[in-house]
């Protein structure tokens, strides 16, 4: 099913003084990329992006030393090399944030500033000074060799499973990619996923379906696709106006993916007119296998519409007010 980004709420350790370090630990098999934010004199400072690798840890917002009652922000994002499309860590304080490394102090105003705008968790009191991220798998002390065969499938190698578990498999696809990297041995854990990370973003740097946001507001964005003999559906994606978000990473070979999206108020939910293709979706998260039989499986059915043609493996769909003017469906 869809990968549930879940937030583990690590221990604080005991100290006498207000802390000045907040610690970030990634026991996922993803690449991340973390900003942070907290309170300042006109709005909150902002900064990105933080690169982690997989199992690894590192302060942020060094400089920073927060009162009891302050709160520290922070909001993550994968990598762009994954083929299933950016995974995220979100909350519900929207925040800031530029596409390249940025530092700014701002407020919800972030269309005016040129930036976009995103959902940041909220950290506070004790809970500030760790936070672990974590993914359905929970890798823990594993999260380093898993984040390896996550990195040599979305860079073409074969990898039967991602388990964290540094077996045959994942030596003979390492070596395969050393080979044709034309590296004479293999280096340390994290230079390999440095390596590794490089060559799957070239390889999947036009592929997949980007979804862009002109609406007057928020999207809930949808995909369905054909995963080996099965097909797939599996959402969502909470975009606000002017976002863009990659939402299948695959390179796409022919127009056999389709794409649905839900135009969001206070009250209600309007759905995106022009589709044709039925495919199961939920009120929250879901991925859902096969197109028939919706009902019957606690699932609602939706009309979802073909992608464009892909040009060099990816797709482009830019949604505006008028692409959601059918009949309203309730939340």
């Amino acid at each position: 099913m869809l990968l549930r980004l879940l937030i583990l709420l690590g221990l604080s350790l005991c100290v006498t003084a207000p802390a000045r370090a907040y610690d970030i630990c990634n026991e996922t098999s993803y690449v991340v990329h973390i900003a942070t934010g907290w309170p300042v004199a006109g709005g909150v400072a902002i900064q990105g992006w933080t690169r982690m690798r997989p199992g690894a840890c590192q302060e942020v917002a060094t400089e920073v030393e927060l009162a009891d009652d302050q709160p520290l922000y922070f909001y993550a994002k994968t990598s762009d090399a994954y083929l299933g499309g950016v995974r995220e860590w979100r909350g519900t304080t929207a925040l800031c944030v530029d596409e390249a490394d940025f530092e700014v102090v701002a407020n919800t105003r972030c269309a005016s500033l040129g930036l976009a705008s995103r959902d940041f968790i909220v950290r506070e009191g004790d809970a500030r000074n760790r936070t672990v991220l974590v993914g359905p798998d929970n890798f823990n002390t594993h999260a380093e060799i898993a984040g390896i065969q996550r990195l040599l499938q979305s860079a073409g190698y074969p990898i039967t499973a991602v388990d964290g578990y540094d077996g045959r498999g994942t030596d003979r696809a390492i070596s395969r990619f050393l080979s044709d990297a034309e590296l004479s041995s293999r280096p340390a854990n994290p230079a390999l996923i440095d390596a590794l990370e490089s060559r799957a973003m070239t390889r999947n740097a036009q592929s997949g379906l980007t979804v862009c946001n002109q609406s007057d507001g928020d999207i809930a964005a949808a995909i369905g696709y054909r995963a080996g003999e099965i097909w797939q559906s599996r959402g969502w994606w909470r975009l606000h106006a002017g976002e863009c978000a990659r939402l299948l990473a695959a390179r796409l070979e022919t127009a056999n993916s389709y794409f649905y999206a839900e135009r969001i108020t206070a009250v209600m939910r309007r759905p995106i007119n022009g589709g044709t293709d039925a495919f199961c979706i939920a009120p929250a998260r879901f991925l859902a296998e096969e197109r028939t039989g919706c009902t019957e499986r606690g699932y609602a059915t939706a009309n979802f519409r073909r992608i464009p043609d892909p040009v060099d493996g990816g797709a482009r769909v830019t949604l505006e007010e008028s692409d959601f003017a059918g009949p309203r469906r309730d939340r």
